[in-house]
């Protein structure tokens, strides 16, 4: 999604977007898989715990789950990813951001 003041990382995302499926075109006849992950807000040590919770619900209005994510909403998915069971599924982006793609 757009946000206004953030044209260099929409740019940059764009980029990777476009990088995915380019690798994922090249490397496939070596049987190299290329996916990207497009993540909402994931919670970590290293988030500003304070900022979070001074402006926590008007973040949350953006996700329809109603939670910021969390290291392990994400890993589950990148195991899948680099098991030979996503031996097939090459050049995705998959969004892994509460619901936050949909609003």
């Amino acid at each position: 999604m757009g946000q206004q003041r953030l044209g260099v990382s929409a740019g940059a995302r764009g980029a990777v977007l476009s990088l995915t499926r380019t690798l994922a075109k090249e490397l496939g006849r070596q049987n190299i898989t290329v996916n990207s992950l497009a993540l909402g807000w994931i919670e970590t040590s290293h988030s500003d715990q304070e900022w979070i919770a001074k402006n926590r619900e008007r973040i949350l209005a953006f996700y329809p789950i109603r939670r910021l994510g969390k290291p392990e909403d994400v890993a589950p998915l990148v195991a899948f990813l680099a098991s030979d069971l996503a031996g097939w599924v090459t050049g995705q982006t998959i969004s892994v951001s509460g619901g936050y793609s949909t609003v």
